[in-house]
């Protein structure tokens, strides 16, 4: 299984997060969006419409699927990873978040009911924290000492997540026009 996720998200700097059972319109109501309407955007144009400095997010909820996504616009800052934005998401379900920063490492974060449950940086961690760690260290195929190269590849950390939590994604919808929900939302 080839990661659909990261065939559109490519090597570069993303962050992506999922969150079990909510529609665009929870998710965007969650993160504080008015009744008014919100900008969508195709991947290929949010930077020119979204200020470079803004913590932003597209969201893809496609209708007969479990899961809302969050792709974050400028995806090294890792906005929908933050604590505040997983809290607000997962009341009452739970969520998944996975980071790749700078070219050298990938986040993966659990969020269930509200709270960070478990949290794993593949290049500063030998091994998951949180009350749940040893879930993701088996979503992560870890060894009790040590970890496998191949996790060093952020393609092989989403296919993991992918394949444990049936993450499925229609990437011509991801590179279209989505709707874009900034941090000043949450904000106010």
């Amino acid at each position: 299984m080839t990661s659909a996720l990261f065939e559109v998200l490519g090597d570069e700097e993303f962050c992506v997060t999922a969150v079990r059972g909510l529609d665009e319109a929870e998710v965007l109501s969650r993160l504080g969006a008015g009744a008014g309407p919100v900008p969508c955007y195709p991947m290929e144009d949010v930077i020119a419409q979204v200020h470079p400095e803004t913590e932003a997010a597209r969201i893809y909820a496609p209708r007969d699927g479990d899961w809302a996504f969050l792709l974050d616009v400028i995806g090294s800052e890792g906005w929908s990873q933050s604590a505040p934005v997983l809290a607000r998401l997962c009341r009452g379900t739970e969520a998944v978040s996975v980071c790749k920063v700078l070219d050298f490492t990938t986040k993966v974060v659990l969020a269930r009911d509200g709270a960070v449950v478990a949290r794993f940086d593949v290049w500063l961690d030998q091994r998951p924290s949180g009350p749940r760690a040893d879930d993701l260290a088996r979503i992560l195929s870890l060894p009790a000492e040590g970890k496998p190269e191949e996790l060093f590849s952020p393609g092989a950390v989403l296919e993991a997540v992918e394949k444990e939590f049936g993450l499925r994604v229609d990437p011509a919808a991801l590179t279209g026009p989505l709707p874009t929900i900034t941090a000043s939302a949450l904000n106010s």
